[in-house]
């Protein structure tokens, strides 16, 4: 399994369990009513990663020793040629699982390569979606700007940013202000200073020179007490370990 494997692996089950709870909240403020609920993803991809994924199927076999199902039913429905869900297709499934006739679901899919949206158009699986093709910065600004804010955003910087990880830091400061829930991956090896400014415990994946972290905010935070004991088990089947991060200020942070 390389490197961007097990970040993908790491990353999108984050993602599910973290937007589970972001869904089932939003149905519970609701009511009676439909809840709207829009997922943006910054770096969407086409909405399939070529597969298989080495050592997926080990972790699947372990399903039931984890606490949250959700990840595990959102790639269940296989895709033609053995490739896994990309994130906002993994990200519908499981909000429509969770949601149901209770949400009306809405995706905003972005990636700064037109010829990666063109071919995401054709991976859509009945789910209203909007596609974008923008600077990933300033899509979240125009999104936010909206009447109707996202309700979860996926912030997944790329590694060849130059801007380094300056602008996922404002973006997670903008969205905790916001109180918008949001997961943002980011280099394990960038500086402490990127958690200290967040003030939110960074999710690391460590494997030999390996590191990957996530930061959930916005309220999306309230779902790590649940997803720590999942993370060890997965980190371990991933064959790493599970490292959090503390900002320096730990007093404000979860």
């Amino acid at each position: 399994m390389t490197a961007d494997d097990r970040s993908i692996l790491w990353n999108q089950f984050i993602l599910a369990r973290a937007l589970t709870r972001a869904v089932r909240t939003a149905v519970d403020a609701a009511g009676e009513e439909p809840a709207d609920f829009c997922y943006a993803d910054t770096h969407a991809g086409p909405g399939r990663i070529s597969g298989p994924l080495p050592c997926l199927s080990s972790i699947v076999s372990e399903a039931r020793s984890f606490a949250a199902a959700s990840f595990f039913q959102a790639i269940s429905v296989p895709l033609p040629g053995h490739a896994h869900p990309g994130s906002w297709v993994l990200a519908a499934r499981v909000a429509a699982a969770v949601g149901g006739d209770a949400i009306a679901l809405e995706i905003d899919a972005n990636d700064i390569d037109a010829a990666v949206i063109a071919e995401a158009g054709g991976n859509r699986e009945g789910h209203w979606v909007r596609f974008w093709s923008h600077d990933w910065f300033l899509f979240l600004r125009s999104r936010l700007r909206n009447a109707k804010p996202p309700n979860f955003v996926f912030i997944d910087p790329p590694p060849d940013d130059s801007r380094g990880p300056a602008y996922g830091i404002d973006a997670a400061i903008l969205l905790d202000t916001l109180a918008v829930p949001y997961l943002l991956t980011y280099p394990a090896d960038s500086p402490q200073d990127s958690i200290d400014q967040i003030g939110r415990t960074g999710l690391e994946l460590r494997v030999g020179e390996h590191a990957f972290g996530a930061v959930l905010g916005g309220g999306a935070e309230a779902a790590m007490l649940d997803l720590l004991p999942d993370l060890r088990r997965l980190a371990h089947l991933l064959g790493g370990r599970f490292a959090p991060r503390l900002p320096r200020e730990a007093d404000y942070s979860i």
